[in-house]
């Protein structure tokens, strides 16, 4: 049976997120850094993060699945989530290696390249428990070209299928520079894919007033959108067609516009090089993928009416409290991410639905769509229920959500 035969829906979660203990962490740092990772793991901010993170009132920390697979599968499956892109920091508090998650430039990158190595070994085990349902996402040191071209090749090898792919700091060559051709070609060679998520470059003067419309609107807007413009136009996907960025976490019905704006910039006399041999819309939709996550209804429905449903996808941001998963230790309790699925699809087309649900993931990661169709059968939602309109959007603060899924019941805009 294939996806299209299905009476149930294969749903591949595009935004999910992992926080290994640093306790596990450890086993995968060489020893000449040991001392070092001790003194990081020690260091009084990280141990104050931790402590208050662990004492903190949300039920999303009451499920072991930041980093255990079995637990994580279980609520996959309660989910009928057949497979998940996987990426670091489930807001358990427990951060990467060596790294303060600071903008622009860590504090020290070459200690800060150590923790993504360490970090991508965990992740490779982590994943290989369960290979066709994880799917994870490696961390590169891109300031450091050499170290990450190997990165990328030991990614390939070890059962990764993504990279994460920042938004290039302001003191990097940006992605338009021929700086990147080698790192382009040896992630083509590979087949790997660029995943952007959203939040990875926001200004820190921006930060300093986090929780603010403008934060926001920084971590998750045009802003944090601008490669595609500087990779479309510097001519990346021309001479590197085999290519996939995937934008993820990116709501709104921001597609149109942008692709109006980048196609009006090449006309003569604008266009001076002759770099690109196709219209920019055309780049975008051979080689440009947005996995929105908590998709609405009205993102839904202009995706439909237009053609950017064949590139988008559907996630739920699990463990996120902003996402479309709620803990619940009734078994017999609808899932919130179903309820959240009826807002956003109901009474659209269901082969349009398959397709941002699971198929287009499935087609763009290169997944084994036969055994996620197995998968899928024994556990997903039927096509009809996840269509089927909501009586009502459930109440943020009623039985159903208790304070959850705040972005996954969105009917106003891309964040409300």
């Amino acid at each position: 049976m294939t996806i299209d035969d299905m009476d149930r829906a294969l749903l591949v979660s595009g935004d999910s997120h992992v926080g290994p203990a640093l306790e596990a962490l450890r086993e995968y740092c060489p020893k000449a850094h040991r001392n070092a990772f001790d003194d990081f793991r020690n260091s009084p901010r990280v141990e104050t993060m931790r402590a208050e993170t662990r004492k903190g009132p949300g039920k999303y920390l009451k499920t072991k699945g930041h980093n255990d697979p079995g637990s994580r599968l279980a609520d996959m499956d309660r989910d009928g989530i057949a497979a998940e892109i996987i990426f670091h920091n489930s807001f358990n508090g427990e951060p990467m290696p060596f790294d303060d998650i600071g903008w622009p430039e860590p504090d020290d990158p070459t200690m800060a390249a150590v923790g993504f190595s360490i970090y991508n070994r965990w992740l490779a085990d982590f994943c290989a428990t369960a290979p066709e349902r994880f799917i994870g996402v490696a961390h590169l040191p891109l300031w450091d070209l050499d170290t990450s071209i190997a990165e990328v090749r030991w990614a390939a090898d070890h059962g990764f299928r993504a990279l994460n792919f920042p938004n290039a700091r302001p003191f990097w060559p940006q992605y338009n520079e021929p700086h990147w051709d080698r790192f382009w070609a040896a992630v083509e060679e590979t087949g790997l894919v660029l995943v952007t998520h959203a939040g990875a470059a926001t200004d820190p003067a921006v930060r300093a007033v986090n929780g603010t419309p403008l934060l926001l609107i920084e971590a998750v807007g045009a802003f944090n959108r601008r490669m595609i413009a500087r990779m479309i136009l510097g001519g990346v996907f021309e001479r590197f067609s085999g290519l996939k960025l995937i934008m993820t976490e990116q709501p709104g019905v921001w597609i149109p516009s942008t692709l109006v704006d980048l196609d009006s910039a090449v006309i003569p006399p604008l266009q001076s090089n002759g770099q690109l041999t196709r219209k920019p819309s055309e780049y975008f939709k051979t080689n440009v993928f947005v996995a929105a996550s908590f998709v609405a209804p009205f993102e839904v429905e202009a995706a439909v009416q237009d053609w950017w449903w064949t590139n988008l996808m559907w996630g739920r941001d699990y463990p996120h409290p902003e996402g479309t998963w709620r803990y619940s230790e009734d078994p017999e309790e609808t899932p919130m991410t179903h309820l959240s699925l009826r807002h956003a699809m109901a009474g659209a087309p269901q082969d349009k639905v398959r397709a941002i649900v699971g198929a287009n993931a499935v087609g763009v990661y290169g997944l084994d769509g036969e055994k996620l169709t197995t998968i899928a059968q024994d556990i997903g939602p039927t096509l009809s229920e996840i269509t089927t309109p909501l009586d009502e959007v459930p109440e943020l603060y009623g039985p159903e959500r208790q304070g959850y899924g705040y972005f996954a019941f969105r009917t106003d805009g891309p964040y409300a």
